[in-house]
């Protein structure tokens, strides 16, 4: 009887105080991973380029890569002259302006090459599809890309724990979007899923 009158207690002034006593009270949380800014213009080279997907990879250093889509509006500048996103060549140094979409993810609305390339792209891909096969045991999973492709994805042994995790808990039929390292013209090992 005690325990039950000490818990009626407690809740009784949880109330009042949440009533009358936190008025001027403000909770203020961490910054997520959805609320940090998106970048407003991206000076970067053209490592890939997806016409199918309508996307533009990116490499602004050594490890800091984009994955940036374009639309029917896009337009690239170079040299007094415009033209279409087709235009773009792996190796291009360009800066973006970005916004971000509804779907959160990078859109271009304009382009400006700032130097033609011919720089090697890193081989750094990101992919989205449905997952048609899966072996997480053999750390191997097969992806129909949206362009229609079948790739196979495989992940490394040295793989971190989060990866290895998000891999057991996949299934056939589930969508997904995965950053991964050119093998060869279908085959990815998988860095990250996004």
């Amino acid at each position: 009887m005690k325990i039950i009158a000490w818990k009626t207690r407690t809740v009784l002034v949880a109330a009042l105080v949440a009533l009358y006593g936190c008025e001027s009270v403000a909770l203020i949380g961490r910054p997520t991973i959805e609320s940090r800014p998106t970048p407003r213009n991206i000076n970067a080279t053209v490592d890939g380029l997806d016409h199918g997907l309508r996307e533009i990879y990116l490499r602004a250093g050594s490890s800091q890569h984009y994955v940036v889509n374009y639309t029917t509006d896009t337009r690239v500048m170079a040299d007094g002259s415009v033209s279409g996103p087709r235009s773009l060549q792996v190796g291009d140094r360009v800066q973006v302006d970005v916004r971000e979409g509804g779907d959160k993810r990078l859109y271009a609305q304009g382009i400006r090459i700032e130097k033609r390339g011919a720089a090697a792209p890193s081989g750094i891909r990101t992919v989205e599809g449905t997952v048609e096969r899966l072996s997480a045991e053999r750390g191997r999973l097969e992806v129909r890309a949206a362009s229609g492709d079948l790739l196979t994805v495989y992940v490394p042994d040295s793989a971190g724990a989060e990866i290895r995790d998000r891999l057991h808990r996949l299934r056939v039929g589930d969508y997904v979007r995965i950053e991964g390292e050119r093998l060869g013209e279908h085959h990815l090992e998988l860095l990250a899923f996004r």
